[in-house]
């Protein structure tokens, strides 16, 4: 079997002016047509078309949900028709955006188990008790561990973006998310990098790890993305919020500080309509940037 750094290193003719093109990894899928192109820019509030991004496969704004300005309005919202349960279940968990901003992509993985399989999800999952995981950032490291055999030796190296909340229609639990940045550089080109711009603007300096040591487990199959092939329409429909609007945040600053370091914390509430990841419909969404 190739390996994940070299197979299918044909299929993308994406490059950029400083650095190598990314190589799609293994378990690499068709994706299908987009219905439209989606510019990240729909949720940036005034940020210059200079810090687009185009994100091939987003759902499309109309498909959404309804945004809303504020948390109080988007708690009013969802308080009108919401299960209840005197007793709500909080679930703790995390998730990891994990980048090479050299070469513009992304480390996402395909479930094949559980909860939203045949989704691509970044890597993360339930917090354990404190004498496993001291902090979310310890949480974070392990599980990024498990599911794509990536060490990063040090917590620090886990930039925390913020929470995203989630709450279902016909479910009174709730799910609180710890976001997670983490960028790395492959060895390959980490001599070639001595003065990449991903070292300025506070931006992850990337941690160097060897592409050819990831590998799956019995959950999930890691898989490389350019930014503009991420399979948005194959992943849960919040990841077109704030997923995008975090990569373009990212974009942006590299590009000359057309963001400030608060543009790069953000949190997100998330609605979603009854019918779980079978359905994959958000009702309401908040996005605090």
């Amino acid at each position: 079997m190739l390996s994940l750094s070299t197979k299918l290193s044909s299929a993308l003719s994406w490059t950029t002016r400083s650095s190598p093109p990314l190589h799609i990894g293994v378990g690499a899928t068709s994706i299908s047509p987009p219905l439209r192109w989606q510019k990240c820019r729909l949720l940036s509030r005034g940020i210059s078309s200079s810090c687009d991004v185009d994100f091939t496969h987003a759902f499309p704004t109309v498909k959404l949900g309804t945004r809303h300005n504020s948390l109080p309005s988007f708690l009013a919202a969802i308080k009108e028709n919401q299960k209840s349960n005197d007793a709500e279940t909080v679930e703790l968990s995390t998730l990891i955006i994990l980048t090479n901003m050299q070469r513009r992509g992304i480390l996402l993985g395909r479930k094949l188990r559980g909860f939203g399989t045949g989704k691509f999800n970044g890597f993360g999952g339930r917090l354990e008790s404190k004498d496993i995981d001291l902090t979310p950032a310890h949480g974070a490291q392990r599980e990024l561990r498990e599911e794509a055999n990536i060490f990063i030796p040090s917590v620090d190296s886990f930039k925390p973006v913020g929470n995203l909340t989630f709450t279902f229609q016909d479910n009174a639990s709730k799910m609180k998310v710890h976001l997670f940045h983490v960028d790395v550089m492959f060895q390959e080109d980490a001599s070639f990098d001595s003065h990449d711009t991903n070292t300025r603007n506070g931006i992850a300096s990337g941690v160097v790890i060897d592409p050819n040591t990831i590998k799956g487990c019995d959950e999930m199959i890691p898989q490389w993305f350019p930014w503009s092939e991420i399979p948005l329409q194959q992943m849960f429909m919040d990841d077109s919020v704030w997923l995008t609007y975090f990569l373009s945040s990212l974009h942006g600053r590299e590009r000359g500080g057309c963001h400030d370091n608060k543009i790069m914390k953000m949190d997100g509430w998330f609605h979603f309509a009854p019918g779980g990841d079978s359905e994959n419909q958000i009702q309401h969404y908040f996005l605090d940037t």
